[in-house]
Order: C-alpha cells, then structure tokens, then sequence
C-alpha cells in the first residue's frame, strides 16, 4: 500500500519437505511516483538443516532487469553469481536472510543477512514491537509481527514510505 492505496500484490510460499525448506516471494507493483513504475520482483531462498544453500533475486523496473543475483554455498563457501560473474563471499554459514522475516520473528537472531546489499545487518527491536533492518544505503524496513506471525512490513525509501500489508 502507498498512500493508503493498493498498488500491487505480494505472494509468499514456504514448503518444507524432510530437512530443506523452500520460501519464495512473488511481487509485482504498479504505481505512479513522480513518474509510471511497474516493479515485478522474484526472491528465493533455500535452507538445508538450518543453514542458507541457495538463494536468488529478480527484479524488473519499467520492463529493465534491475536485479539478477544468485548465492550458492559450494563446500562451505558461498558464491555470488551477477552479470555471468562469480564472486567469493567471505562470511559465516547464513542461517536466517531478510526473506526468511517473512515467516519467522527474528526475537533470538543477532544479525540477518542482506543477499542485495551482501552483508549482515542486526535487527533493532523498536518500542512499538517491531523490528527495523537499517541498510547502509539509509533505507530501512520495519518488521511487524502478531504471535510470532509478520502481518506487516514498512518499507522506507528515500523517495516514498509504502506498506505490506500480509494477509494470513
């Protein structure tokens, strides 16, 4: 929602079969800021026994691929996969990353990692029970939750404040 309108749809899907868990995120947004926006965007994530083994990230603007990143951890390392380009990700085995927010309150989690910016960020527990992910960038996103369930998330960009409104 922006301004109190509906401007788009957000689908969220988790399957978990034996030790994997599969969550996806669909999207797509039609709105009018400044000038026509359609945003579709796609976010995967696979978890293997807890710990992240592959994820990816899609998003179109206006008809022009934005985003086109894969993360697969290949014998306990990760690797980024952008513009045919592979890259070493130096960091700890990734248990928890912002699309897994959806569907799990980060109460006991230190830090949550970010696949576009590629780096973790802690969650700050903010008075009104939220928990707000501050991004080098200075956006931020606003996690919401009711019994452990996230019913809302409030995106603030530089430009706009939309929210996702979940729908259980």
């Amino acid at each position: 929602m922006f301004n109190g309108t509906t401007i788009g749809w957000l689908k969220l899907e988790k399957n978990e079969v034996g030790n994997k868990s599969n969550l996806q995120l669909t999207s797509e947004i039609k709105t009018n800021i400044l000038f026509p926006i359609k945003v579709f965007s796609k976010e995967t994530s696979t978890y293997e026994n807890g710990k992240l083994i592959y994820s990816s990230q899609f998003r179109k603007t206006n008809g022009k691929t934005k985003i086109d990143k894969e993360i697969k951890l290949n014998e306990n390392q990760y690797e980024i996969i952008e513009n045919n380009k592979k890259t070493k990700l130096s960091c700890p085995v990734i248990d928890t990353n912002l699309l897994s927010l959806f569907f799990q309150e980060p109460k006991y989690i230190k830090e949550v990692y970010c696949d576009n910016q590629q780096r973790f960020i802690k969650p700050i527990k903010m008075e009104d029970g939220s928990y707000k992910m501050k991004f080098p960038n200075g956006y931020c996103n606003s996690y919401y939750y009711k019994e452990g369930i996230c019913i809302k998330v409030k995106v603030e960009h530089k430009f706009y404040v939309a929210e996702i409104i979940i729908k259980h």
